[in-house]
């Protein structure tokens, strides 16, 4: 991962990660995902799928995703 990355979001749930890259996309906001959680045991939750963005973007991603009750 980059230095030039931005955590903006973290979850245990990918389809609450992939709404979040979704509505920051539509918003013409570049991300990129990192996926910590344990395939062998995912049942189990396990680590976190963190959602990065650029720090220029960071401000605006953060508030989208409070603005949207993500």
């Amino acid at each position: 991962m980059s230095k030039h990355w931005v955590k903006i979001y973290s979850t245990t749930q990918l389809h609450k990660a992939e709404i979040v890259r979704a509505v920051l996309e539509d918003h013409d906001i570049t991300t990129t995902e990192m996926n910590k959680m344990d395939s062998m045991h995912i049942h189990l939750t396990v680590g976190e799928i963190e959602v990065f963005s650029s720090p220029d973007d960071a401000i605006k991603a953060t508030h989208l995703i409070t603005k949207h009750d993500l």
